[in-house]
């Protein structure tokens, strides 16, 4: 598996892919739903803005209620007035959650990583990077050109995604590109990759993602006995 080279040209290309696909107007419009409600101590606006991320976005969300009660209590009215660090660790703390089910009287636990993190980034102002599966697994091959040692695993925390994302960012010079715009590079990448498996193996977006996850396992250990030869 060839990976695109990252330069100019191919992070142009991606991001006009993105906008084609109007990826770039739906992120306007999520935008202008988290500056219109803004309130975050109001259950119902933060429900809004949940509600629209997990259909927009997929997240699998099937009970939003404790999410939005983790949000509502973690994040604050002058949240504008958080650093950039501040940002990120918010992440992680409305991501992981805990309920009893009213309907079965069970305690339930779940991290949701992603659903935060698109969250956190609207929150933001899109400083924060979105983590998702796509942008996972296209960061960690390109990493692993550069020899450094990731785990295909999805990461157990955002500061450990974060961590993966500034050292990709600094391995590949793209300190001239804000974090939104490799955030959509990564994603639409991975998009193209998993869409091409798709088509050409027929298979469901899960086993498109187990193939390629096998195929980064492969090129890592052909690079690695190259290396040590």
């Amino acid at each position: 598996m060839e990976l695109i080279k990252i330069n100019k040209k191919n992070i142009d290309r991606m991001l006009s892919q993105h906008d084609a696909d109007g990826g770039n107007e739906i992120n306007e419009s999520l935008g202008k739903l988290f500056s219109s409600l803004s309130d975050e101590e109001n259950k119902n606006e933060v429900s809004i803005k949940v509600a629209a991320l997990n259909q927009l976005y997929s997240t699998a969300i099937q009970y939003i209620k404790p999410v939005v009660a983790k949000i509502v209590s973690e994040v604050k009215q002058n949240h504008s007035e958080l650093d950039d660090d501040a940002y990120l660790n918010l992440v992680d703390r409305i991501a992981c959650i805990e309920w009893v089910s009213e309907t079965t009287g069970k305690h339930h636990k779940r991290k949701n990583l992603s659903l935060a993190s698109k969250y956190v980034h609207f929150l933001s102002k899109r400083y924060t990077p979105i983590y998702d599966s796509y942008i996972w697994l296209v960061m960690v091959a390109y990493l692993k050109e550069k020899n450094i040692k990731i785990n295909l695993s999805s990461p157990e925390s955002y500061s450990e995604f974060y961590r993966c994302f500034s050292k990709f960012k600094e391995s590949y010079c793209l300190e001239s590109y804000s974090n939104y715009q490799i955030d959509k590079f990564l994603w639409q990448y991975g998009k193209n990759i998993l869409s091409e498996i798709i088509r050409s193996e027929g298979v469901n977006l899960d086993k498109a993602k187990s193939i390629f996850k096998k195929r980064i396992t492969r090129r890592s250990s052909r690079d690695a006995l190259t290396r040590t030869a």
